[in-house]
């Protein structure tokens, strides 16, 4: 079901992973000109929501319903042992409620970036809360540990507000390798590279986002347990697009969203 990887610093992929929303469709999944984007929104390292952050209504809309519902996103380029995270964003883009954490890669996705229709999909059914928000954002969070762990970093702190930077506090120390760029990190310890995927979204229910905690993830989640912005080496087996050895309820095709 899930394992952390060992924390060795002999891992060889050299590449940068790209993830993205597939269903609901991503903010960014159309250019200014309304050309559909093969690849470079898979790689939005920058802000909350990558390019068009602040600019929520760019693209398609979507409109959810409390209750189960499956969302599906892809991986453009794999990367060794990176989790994933789901969150609902508010109007500022701020996380407001984690819907699930920790969800592991899937160590057997090989996509060729150069053709879209190998781009690996994952598929995970999430209980949409009774939330009212006309104005919402669906964050998909991607994590890139390899980085850190190679880096002597074994867990990473993932901070929303540094999300990219050059691995150290320290503006004389060499900047780690599959960093973003050079600038220096608020913190040590921190997730220096993070890919980030927005979709917008409208949520019909009653109650406001305020009213819910940040830790929504259901209690038969198996990776709740795990710390909420701390990240490792997470890997899990993955079968025809859904992780395997987890509760039913997350692994049932629901049909109320249309992509």
């Amino acid at each position: 079901m899930f394992k952390v990887l060992s924390l060795s610093a002999t891992v060889t992929v050299l590449v940068s992973a790209h993830g993205r929303w597939k269903c609901p469709a991503p903010r960014d999944a159309l250019d200014e000109n309304g050309n559909h984007i093969k690849f470079d929104n898979t790689g939005n390292k920058y802000a909350a929501c990558g390019p068009q952050s602040a600019n929520w209504g760019f693209g398609e809309v979507t409109t959810l319903s409390p209750g189960w519902t499956t969302f599906t996103w892809e991986e453009s380029i794999t990367h060794t042992g990176s989790p994933f995270r789901i969150a609902i964003l508010d109007e500022t883009e701020t996380a407001r409620v984690v819907l699930l954490d920790h969800i592991p890669h899937n160590e057997k996705s090989a996509p060729n970036y150069n053709i879209e229709a190998s781009y690996v999909p994952y598929k995970i059914s999430v209980n949409i809360p009774d939330v009212q928000c006309d104005k919402c954002s669906l964050q998909l969070l991607y994590v890139m540990t390899d980085k850190t762990v190679k880096c002597g970093t074994p867990v990473c702190y993932y901070n929303p507000d540094d999300a990219a930077c050059k691995g150290s506090t320290d503006p004389n120390a060499a900047t780690c390798a599959g960093a973003p760029n050079s600038q220096v990190c608020v913190a040590e310890g921190e997730c220096f590279s993070n890919y980030h995927s927005c979709a917008d979204v409208k949520i019909t229910g009653t109650q406001p986002l305020s009213s819910f905690p940040l830790d929504l993830q259901p209690a038969d989640w198996p990776y709740k347990s795990l710390k909420m912005q701390y990240y490792g080496a997470e890997v899990g087996e993955w079968s025809n697009g859904w992780l395997s050895g987890i509760p039913s309820n997350y692994t049932t095709e629901y049909d109320s969203l249309k992509c």
